[in-house]
């Protein structure tokens, strides 16, 4: 292993992932019985389980069937598993730019997808190095995103109909589909935002320290999968809030006084200090993009897509109202399906259920889980619509569109079962009692 200066960051890149996984992997264990609670007390049966499982095997098979293997992001593809090669072989987290066989002297973070990298370099361990292999990969963290959007929603609705509902919308999400094999670092962030979220809310009903120590392992490796899930530090807390006790001014009383009584414990000061140490790197790595990061703007056109007989603009800033405003009508156009011409695909039907499923929460008085949704939702649609390069006809950037699929797919279990719950009212059937 040759260390060199310019290396150092992505050694450091490596132990802080490396770190953030055994901590979600020990977090979990410790955590297995509140987890086995919380799901018995939610009713759900060995029956019920399997059926979420074969869900996931809808999706499973619809994807074999219908989706040819295939690398969407040239050159990234590639050099996110060259960037796996080299975690694998030497530890360090960069793409090389020149070496030998048996070792890289200069490298370099490109579009930092370290999390990408890491899976992979897993799957390259376990079953070789072959394109298969990356795409059987980027294939089961796929699934693993459509069972874990039945979780969240589990979780967060306390119904099994709707996780049910909202995991079946998932698993046939042409974005979900399509996005399911090529190496972007956009289906992990997905797939590590729903274990994020789903162990925020099973420490927001157990409070143990192994359940608090899996919740901030998770979201530490979150924001390693993408240099996006960093937002999420933002997002969790604010769902977090929304949907702990009382109003939100009574729930963020309540947490102060919590973490007050925490700072006593060394469990807890131990449990951070973890934290901060593993998540450094990257947080580290974000500001430095933030601050000094060009993003590939320059030069580059963003189409206007609200007044189609204007030119593109030009981007000055990566992110800004400019690029909003021009990419404004396309991100709302994909979910009205303006562009399945162009192989840009959300099923109208899917929109309608959670456009209903809004008005169904607001109906049946589920308010602050329509708002920490709608939280998830607006902050991730924001962003991309405001980056230059977040619009749905900005090549193929409509996989950002992934990070939207959960909560509107969740949405859209909640309008089913509205539709369904309120059917059952006429016909006397007692749906989901």
């Amino acid at each position: 292993m040759f260390l060199t200066s310019a290396g150092i960051e992505q050694y450091l890149f490596t132990v802080g992932i490396l770190a953030s996984f055994i901590g979600l992997l020990a977090g979990a264990y410790f955590s297995r019985k509140q987890i086995r609670e919380i799901f018995e007390e939610r009713g759900i049966s060995l029956k019920k389980l399997l059926l979420a499982f074969a869900v996931v095997l809808v999706f499973v098979s619809a994807e074999a069937l219908i989706v040819k293997p295939t690398q969407q992001l040239f050159f990234d593809d590639s050099i996110y598993q060259d960037m796996a090669l080299n975690m694998l072989h030497m530890g360090q987290s960069w793409m090389c730019i020149y070496g030998n066989l048996s070792s890289c002297i200069i490298g370099s973070t490109f579009h930092e997808p370290i999390g990408t990298a890491f899976l992979l370099a897993m799957g390259f361990a376990a079953f070789g190095v072959s394109r298969s292999t990356t795409y059987g990969t980027t294939f089961f963290i796929a699934a693993v995103s459509v069972f874990m959007t039945f979780v969240v929603a589990l979780l967060l609705s306390k119904k099994y109909e709707v996780a049910i509902l909202s995991e079946f919308i998932m698993a046939l999400s042409p974005v979900v589909l399509i996005w399911a094999y090529p190496t972007t670092s956009d289906m992990p962030m997905l797939a590590f935002s729903l274990i994020a979220i789903a162990m925020m809310l099973v420490f927001l009903e157990k409070r143990s320290m192994p359940t608090l120590f899996a919740a901030l392992m998770a979201l530490s490796l979150l924001t390693y999968m993408k240099i996006d899930g960093v937002v999420y530090l933002i997002v969790i807390p604010l769902f977090y809030v929304i949907v702990s006790d009382g109003s939100i001014r009574q729930s963020i009383t309540n947490n102060l006084r919590r973490i007050g009584e925490y700072w006593l414990d060394t469990r807890f000061l131990l449990i951070t200090l973890v934290f901060v140490l593993a998540i450094a790197p990257e947080i580290g790595f974000a500001a430095n993009e933030l601050v000094f990061g060009s993003f590939g703007y320059q030069g580059a056109y963003v189409q206007q897509t609200c007044i189609v007989n204007l030119p593109g603009v030009v981007a000055s800033k990566p992110i800004d109202l400019q690029n909003f405003e021009a990419n404004l009508c396309s991100n709302i156009g994909y979910w009205l399906n303006s562009y399945a011409g162009v192989d840009i695909i959300q099923p109208l039907a899917f929109t309608a259920f959670a456009i209903i499923g809004v008005a169904f929460m607001l109906a049946a008085g589920y308010r602050r889980q329509l708002l920490a949704i709608a939280v998830w939702f607006g902050l991730f649609f924001v962003l991309y619509t405001s980056f230059y390069a977040g619009g749905v006809l900005y090549g193929v950037d409509w996989r950002f569109m992934l990070s939207l699929a959960a909560p509107a797919a969740i949405l859209g279990g909640y309008g089913i079962y509205g539709i369904a719950k309120t059917a059952s009212m006429f016909l006397g059937e007692g749906f989901g009692r």
